[in-house]
């Protein structure tokens, strides 16, 4: 039986250069593909495990074995800043690996609020950096964007508390005591919160271009992005101009849509690259 230290781990094949941002050079000998995006960026849920975000990987190494993927994480803690710009020593590795292929054609996959915050994030830093909008021809938003509200904010963040009843307890109470203190906080000063924020500035052509193609993967049965945000976010990219498609899911719950119908989803993946423009 082999040693716990001979295992593979969930994301072997990616290195890891920030700890937030991994990538992953294709070593493939199959033949290349024109048609083929040149760069995925996968942008995970808030929270998220490696061995869960490490399911998504397979799918587009088998529909692109010859592209790049950078993978980048999120956290909680992320949320905690509502500045539009962040730290370069944290995405900058992504922005670099972007940049360093100017003509490259890129698809973007975000998971829920946490991977809609960190595109923001990610694309704030390359205008800033580079003085052009971040290069994406297609964009997948997977669970999201969704407002805030107290309950729903308390069932994402909720996630990533400890699982164990003694430890839990507790946490649960001071989440309680937060997220009412934030409130409080966000009402006095009249500011916009960063989900609300995050979920406008998707839809700001001077920081995300029209011209990507749109699919928004979603349910009804998604307690934490619930699916007439989804919707009125996607008629309100329509009115300015995106080129926008729902996927509604049934049955599935917050990104767990993969898991419900892979055929669907990887279908949706591919139509979607396909409505690129040349």
């Amino acid at each position: 039986m082999p040693s716990q230290q001979s295992r593979p781990q969930p994301l072997d094949s990616f290195t890891k250069v920030k700890p937030s941002v991994y990538i992953y050079q294709s070593s493939s000998t199959t033949p290349s593909d024109a048609n083929a995006p040149d760069i995925v960026v996968f942008l995970s849920w808030s929270g998220a495990s490696l061995k869960h975000i490490a399911k998504y990987m397979p799918g587009y190494m088998s529909l692109y074995p010859r592209s790049q993927i950078i993978l980048i994480t999120s956290a909680f803690t992320d949320f905690l800043s509502g500045s539009r710009s962040c730290d370069y020593s944290e995405l900058g590795p992504a922005v670099e690996a972007i940049a360093a292929e100017p003509t490259a054609r890129v698809l973007i996959h975000l998971c829920s609020n946490g991977g809609s915050h960190k595109l923001w994030r990610l694309a704030s830093l390359f205008q800033k950096s580079q003085g052009h909008l971040l290069p994406m021809h297609a964009l997948l938003l997977d669970s999201a964007p969704g407002k805030a509200t107290f309950a729903r904010s308390y069932a994402a963040i909720s996630h990533e508390l400890p699982k164990v009843g003694y430890f839990r307890i507790p946490s649960t109470i001071l989440l309680f005591l937060f997220l009412c203190c934030f409130a409080v906080v966000m009402e006095v000063t009249r500011r916009t919160n960063t989900v609300d924020m995050v979920w406008n500035e998707l839809n700001t052509p001077d920081l995300i271009g029209t011209n990507a193609a749109r699919r928004y993967i979603y349910s009804r049965e998604d307690s934490m992005v619930w699916d007439k945000d989804v919707e009125d976010h996607a008629d309100e990219a329509e009115a300015k101009g995106y080129r926008v498609r729902l996927e509604k899911f049934s049955g599935s719950a917050h990104v767990a849509h993969m898991m419900a119908d892979r055929a669907r989803y990887w279908k949706i993946v591919e139509d979607l690259w396909a409505d690129v423009q040349p």
